[in-house]
Formats: structure tokens, C-alpha cells, sequence
């Protein structure tokens, strides 16, 4: 499963799922901040995964991450 990482100009990272459903998406997403974690990488606020579904897409989970400047 493919996902895309999108960072704002003031230091806000949302990281995106579009494949597969939203349980796989979340557990994947929660995955990747646990194995980063383990490698040292801290984030001050973890949103809640959060799932979006628009007119004839497939849904897909993304959360809001801010880390440490």
C-alpha cells in the first residue's frame, strides 16, 4: 500500500492512504508513526486517523501529525 506525505509550510505533516479500506489504511498509518518512533523520530500532537470519502472515490485514512522544530 502506497501512501502520500504531505507537509505544510509551517511544520504540519498529514499522511494519506488511498488503497485498500480504511482498517487497513489506519493500521498501516499507525504502524509507519510507531516504527518512527522506534527510530527516534518524536511528533508533539497525533491527530486520530480520520477517514474521507468523496462522490464515486474509495475511501481513504489520513492523519494529522506536528512534530518537534
Amino acid at each position: 500500500m502506497q501512501a502520500r506525505v504531505v507537509i505544510t509550510p509551517d511544520g504540519k505533516v498529514s499522511i494519506f492512504t488511498e488503497q485498500g479500506t480504511f482498517e487497513q489504511g489506519k493500521e498501516r498509518i499507525e504502524k509507519l508513526l510507531k516504527n518512527l518512533g522506534l527510530e527516534g523520530i518524536e511528533f508533539d500532537e497525533v491527530g486520530e486517523v480520520e477517514q474521507h470519502r468523496h462522490d464515486r472515490e474509495h475511501a481513504h485514512a489520513h492523519q494529522h501529525v506536528h512534530g518537534h522544530e
